[in-house]
């Protein structure tokens, strides 16, 4: 989810945009878990290419319903990973199509491709 907000730091601070990364983790013989987290850095060039990295996570048995649940440690964490997942993509005609690449293999797939629902 892709949102703009007002940066609060200074009266005629700039608009920016913020992302969250959430979706299901595959952690080898250990199972799926849920992960919810903002994204910091989401840059947008003139061009229309978005880039993030989606940093170390907490990672949850079951989904968190939203941010602040996991901010305020309403969940109990299963574990965490420090694998940062570099993607990379383009907005066009209502679809996004993200690369991914992780130095320890952790991307779900390596282009993924979303559709705008209904």
């Amino acid at each position: 989810m892709i949102s703009r907000a007002k940066e609060s730091s200074s009266p005629a601070s700039a608009d920016r945009c913020v992302a969250f990364y959430s979706g299901l983790e595959r952690e080898g013989e250990h199972g799926l878990f849920y992960t919810l987290v903002e994204v910091p850095d989401l840059k947008v060039t003139p061009s229309g290419t978005l880039t993030f990295t989606v940093a170390e996570r907490e990672l949850f048995l079951h989904r968190p319903k939203n941010l602040q649940e996991v901010r305020q440690n309403r969940l109990t964490a299963a574990g965490f990973t420090k694998d940062s997942l570099h993607m990379q993509g383009r907005l066009d005609q209502g679809n996004l199509a993200l690369t991914c690449a992780s130095k320890a293999g952790s991307c779900p797939e390596d282009l993924m491709v979303f559709h705008k629902g209904k």
